[in-house]
């Protein structure tokens, strides 16, 4: 296991990074937003992938005692990502914040903690690559990290109408439930089939559907 990464509460604890329902009522703006069936299925997806997904990924990956230091002996290879456009400016400063050592895998989300798993782990890529997904009989760690960013990109793939019907709900969430479950133990099953059935107000909703946009 890669020992770079991991900042995070599992499931049922308490996350500061996260947002409730109180401090959005108390700190949005008095905006109208409705919901559908719908779009209260999309959000869904963006929640699942946005608190567990990032989770799951930390939580796959023992903690380092220090992680700048990790970020500092590969500063030249992701510098070298950066110069490509793998890495964009916001994750470039997440990674390295003005004070180093102030650096947290909190701010990480999907996208860039498969950059750092593909690019400075042990992981070796599953037999069809980073890139595509692998087939239902590849259940290896390396092929569900493949699933995870994925169907974020799948699902992202739905913003311009923020919608997604029931059969394609139940379909996806399967899906990244499976992959989750096997990354990150049992315990996140309990807490995802938890999370398919609270209850959404469109504040919360429009709130996720931004962070996955991120």
């Amino acid at each position: 296991m890669c020992t770079l990464l991991r900042s995070f509460d599992k499931p049922g604890g308490k996350n500061k990074g996260r947002f409730t329902r109180k401090t959005l009522a108390t700190a949005a703006a008095p905006v109208s937003f409705s919901s559908t069936k719908e779009a209260t299925n999309y959000a869904r997806l963006c929640r699942l992938l946005v608190d567990v997904g990032c989770h799951v990924l930390r939580d796959s990956i023992h903690p380092p005692s220090n992680l700048h230091k990790n970020l500092r002996t590969h500063h030249s290879k992701l510098q070298l990502l950066q110069m490509r456009r793998v890495l964009n400016p916001t994750q470039w400063g997440n990674l390295y914040p003005p004070i180093n050592t102030t650096v947290s895998s909190k701010t990480f989300n999907i996208t860039l903690l498969v950059v750092l798993l593909r690019n400075i782990c042990s992981f070796s890529p599953p037999a069809t690559g980073w890139d595509a997904l692998p087939p239902a009989t590849d259940v290896s760690t390396e092929a569900d990290i493949v699933r995870v960013k994925y169907f974020r990109n799948t699902v992202y793939g739905h913003a311009d109408k923020a919608s997604v019907d029931d059969a394609e709900f139940d379909g996806y969430w399967q899906d990244i439930k499976d992959a989750l479950v096997r990354l990150g133990g049992p315990a996140y099953g309990v807490a995802i089939d938890d999370l398919k059935n609270e209850c959404m107000d469109p504040v919360f909703e429009e709130h996720y559907r931004e962070l996955l946009k991120e």
